[in-house]
């Protein structure tokens, strides 16, 4: 339970940019330490958490952030360091990568899981206030703030270059802001769950309908990566730097389906929150809408195909599934069983995750990294044991900084 609130204003200096995304196994074209002043809310809570939070929920987070921070490239070393065999190898590399257009990997599924969870924490943030009788205007006011801080922050990503052609405005919390803004208002502003599964069809739907049959300028016979509804929009609605130079996966109307799947997160976090207290009836329930969307997303990707992309039905289907899956296994675990030091890794990084993704730009890990390990690795001429050593080192010294705000019971969100 909240015992007090202050908000503060943390701002953060220009530090010198670097790209930092290969070493840190982030997306290609990842730059950072860019500075920005962002108002952020310091909330100082009391040692037992609130009885209405989720554990699971927060560590699920917190394995989430975990892959962008180093544990990608952790996991692959010591898999290797193990000895497993080479195609073990191969494939776990493989699916820490992005598919380069149709298909689905493990890492394709970091960004919707993200977003997933921003929708579960919806009926938790936003309803249970309107439950107490807040006023729904004010709230949606709270929603809007919230989406344009997070542009405004991923914003601040390329701003500060001082370079028109290199600022980008569709980047990775543009699209989180956006469907949070897209999933939480149709939450809060339709109270019936069967309604909103409607909007949640017809939304995907029709996003495919546009796809397909809307016309544009020099539109083909086919949806290629260059030449489709979405990448046409990215070129030609905002003139910003894109991504992928003829589109970028994270711009324009791709928020509507994206949308959708914090508006699916909103409906499993408030059929979660029905629940006095946690059940295994509940972690069962989620099993099973995993599996119903994983085959309604097959089923779906046989007209439009899984294109993380272009966030296809198909795609949010298939995410969503997987997602619910992933919470279900945490529930069950963390709430229901009570294995509470399952969790214990990841509650730090999911407890701060926007600071963790943030961070991840504005502050200079790798040479914080090589100042503490790269001594120490090149200690080791087996390049394997090399690389361990400094994805660990790298990941050791976030999570020692996460550690040290959680056990302060400093929790910065915007």
């Amino acid at each position: 339970m909240l015992t007090k609130e202050s908000v503060s204003h943390c701002s953060s200096g220009i530090h010198r940019l670097q790209n930092d995304a290969l070493e840190q196994n982030c997306p290609a074209g990842s730059a950072i330490f860019i500075g920005i002043n962002a108002n952020f809310q310091m909330n100082e809570l009391k040692d037992e958490p609130s009885k209405n939070r989720l554990m699971s929920l927060d560590a699920l987070r917190g394995f989430d952030m975990f892959w962008i921070i180093g544990g990608s490239g952790m996991v692959i070393s010591l898999v290797e360091l193990l000895g497993f065999p080479e195609n073990w190898t191969n494939t776990l590399s493989e699916q820490m990568t992005h598919v380069d257009w149709e298909g689905f990997h493990f890492y394709d599924l970091i960004f919707p899981l993200f977003v997933f969870i921003s929708g579960v924490t919806v009926p938790y943030s936003v309803l249970s206030k309107k439950n107490k009788g807040v006023p729904v205007r004010k709230l949606q006011t709270g929603i809007f703030r919230r989406s344009l801080l997070l542009v405004l922050i991923g914003l601040s990503f390329s701003l500060f270059k001082f370079q028109w052609d290199a600022i980008r405005l569709y980047q990775v919390l543009w699209l989180i802001g956006m469907s949070y803004l897209v999933g939480a208002s149709i939450t809060l502003q339709v109270e019936s769950w069967r309604h909103r599964i409607v909007i949640f069809f017809a939304v995907l739907l029709i996003y495919q309908l546009m796809m397909f049959y809307l016309p544009y300028p020099g539109k083909g016979a086919a949806i290629t990566p260059e030449n489709n509804l979405a990448a046409w929009l990215d070129r030609n609605f905002i003139k910003t730097n894109l991504y992928r130079v003829v589109y970028d996966p994270e711009g324009t109307i791709r928020i509507f389906p994206a949308g959708m799947l914090g508006l699916l997160g909103g409906l499993i976090g408030q059929r979660i929150k029905s629940f006095k207290q946690p059940e295994v009836r509940c972690g069962i329930e989620l099993l099973a809408a995993g599996l119903v969307c994983l085959l309604l997303g097959w089923l779906w990707s046989f007209s439009f195909p899984i294109i993380k992309d272009l966030w296809s039905p198909s795609f949010i289907l298939w995410s969503g599934g997987w997602s619910l899956l992933l919470l279900a296994l945490f529930y069950i675990v963390i709430d229901v069983w009570k294995i509470r030091w399952v969790g214990w890794f990841f509650l730090p990084v999911g407890m701060n995750a926007i600071a963790v993704y943030a961070a991840k730009w504005y502050f200079p890990m790798k040479d914080s990294r090589d100042f503490f390990f790269k001594g120490f690795a090149n200690l080791f001429h087996d390049p394997v044991v090399q690389k361990f050593i400094l994805f660990s080192g790298l990941v050791m010294i976030q999570w020692i900084v996460l550690f040290a705000l959680y056990r302060r019971k400093i929790f910065l969100r915007v």
